[in-house]
């Protein structure tokens, strides 16, 4: 005990507790708006393009380019990125090897690949500086009335002309009353059928950060995409190898004997693979989105010091959310390859 008091150490401990606390005082970080919805940044005709949407070309970019420089220059003796995407990919081609068999491996591992690496990408652009935090400000009373934020913050003027949100310039939070009559005005323009006219200034003077890059799998729709692909893949997969008997195992399932238990046995593997879309998708949103707002509010109450560590926490979930992922689509796949009759073998 005595060793842990030394001079150096407590000067270590003191410094490290006064900048924590002078963080909270000196560092008034805004809290970022917290919202389900991805937010739009701008519109292509009719389509709106999202920051979701945004992190997702962003991820699929890093993937191509990753891609082209571990096999611009290949050798036979790796070095280098090639060197560490090739010790990458063998891990998990051996992972996969002994889960699907070597028959299966070559037609699973894609898939597998595909959604680890996507995933990989897309979680970890949370820790990013400006992600989520670098977009453009949109009035309170506007963030209102498209997202329901009823709090916003002062402007500061920092150089070049960019302006930010500042905690230490003061907050506000809309009052009943105010609320009331945004939402009237919302409902006169929806009831004349116009689209909501977007103010670049407020007339309270507060705005909200709208970022231009938020991680894609914190929008519902990117985890529900995925899903979807794994789970429609999976019977893809069921029908190339097992032809139409795979639906066997849904309708008349030959595995007690009884027809009547039979046949709830196959109900229950026909809404499983229903159920596994709902799964797959909140599982993964779920971690995601929380994990980014334990970052807000982390940044929020001790902007300097403490947050680290949730920086190296997130680095792990992050993985392990794509693992999951990828794994539990890997073995969904090698099930479904299962016979279901007395007369299929694995295959």
């Amino acid at each position: 005990m005595r060793k842990l008091f030394t001079p150096r150490n407590l000067a270590l401990i003191i410094g490290v507790l006064v900048l924590m606390i002078g963080s909270a005082v000196v560092l008034k970080v805004p809290l970022p708006a917290i919202v389900l919805p991805a937010e739009a940044i701008f519109k292509l005709g009719p389509f709106t393009v999202t920051n979701t949407i945004i992190a997702t070309i962003i991820a699929d970019i890093v993937l191509v380019v990753l891609a082209v420089i571990a096999t611009r220059k290949m050798k036979d003796i790796p070095a280098g990125v090639q060197n560490i995407m090739e010790w990458f990919v063998e891990i998990f081609y051996n992972l996969n090897e002994d889960i699907a068999g070597k028959k299966m491996v070559k037609k699973f591992f894609p898939i597998f690949m595909t959604i680890l690496m996507f995933l990989l990408v897309a979680n970890w652009m949370s820790l990013v500086p400006g992600v989520d935090s670098v977009g453009k400000l949109e009035p309170l009373e506007y963030a209102y009335q498209v997202a329901g934020i009823t709090t916003g913050y002062k402007t500061v003027e920092l150089p070049l002309g960019i302006r930010s949100l500042s905690r230490a310039q003061g907050m506000y939070t809309l009052t009943a009353e105010e609320k009331a009559r945004l939402d009237a005005e919302k409902k006169e323009a929806e009831a004349h059928g116009g689209e909501e006219e977007v103010h670049h200034e407020s007339e309270l003077g507060y705005y909200v950060v709208a970022p231009y890059v938020r991680p894609a799998a914190t929008d519902l729709n990117v985890p529900l995409a995925i899903a979807l692909i794994s789970v429609v893949w999976t019977q893809i997969i069921g029908v190339q190898v097992l032809g139409g008997s795979y639906f066997r195992k849904f309708f008349m399932p030959a595995m007690t004997g009884m027809k009547v238990i039979d046949l709830f046995v196959g109900l229950l593997e026909l809404v499983s693979e229903f159920a596994k879309i709902i799964s797959f998708t909140f599982r993964l949103f779920g971690n995601v989105f929380a994990g980014a707002v334990l970052l807000f509010v982390m940044s929020f109450l001790v902007p300097f010091f403490v947050p680290l560590p949730f920086y190296g926490l997130e680095l792990f979930v992050g993985f392990m959310q794509a693992f999951v992922f990828a794994i539990l689509t890997l073995i969904f796949m090698s099930m479904a390859t299962v016979g279901h009759g007395p007369d299929h073998d694995h295959h």
